[in-house]
């Protein structure tokens, strides 16, 4: 009785690894999302959530830095991000606009999502060596910022 049991239990297992491995994929960062034409401007970081665009819920529009050169190719784009602690968290879905890469990093210090580190397309950032800074904001206890 008890192997009936465990072999019938065997699919049910394999499924439910299968939806745990999907489930991984949920924070892939680059999709296209809209952030909306009265969102902001061309010169304002907008964190817009929740995105349905978006798995994560979380679209991000960025502004270039001055100084920033792009890769060959790259166009400014709304994109899907997820809230990280390293590049390392930043995984890169196919197809995406963003072909630099991410890194992860603060990209607004008030608001809803202030301080939080989030996936930032590389493209028209300017990284000085060592990484971009925590900003300074970020670096007192904040209770606006949770």
């Amino acid at each position: 009785m008890l192997v009936r049991i465990g072999t019938a239990l065997a699919p049910l297992a394999a499924i439910c690894a299968l939806a745990g491995a999907i489930g991984c994929d949920q924070d892939l960062v680059g999709r296209r999302c809209f952030i909306g034409t009265d969102a902001g401007s061309d010169f304002e970081t907008v964190v817009a959530s929740p995105s349905l665009d978006c798995s994560s819920r979380t679209c991000l529009h960025v502004p270039a830095d001055e100084g920033a050169a792009a890769p060959a190719g790259a166009r400014p784009a709304d994109m899907c991000t997820a809230e990280c602690s390293s590049d390392d968290d930043c995984h890169r879905i196919a197809g995406s606009p963003c072909l630099g890469g991410f890194t992860c990093t603060v990209p607004v210090v008030v608001g809803p999502f202030c301080c939080r580190h989030l996936c930032v397309c590389r493209d028209f950032l300017v990284i000085p060596d060592g990484g971009i800074p925590e900003p300074e904001a970020c670096q007192v206890d904040r209770p606006d910022c949770l």
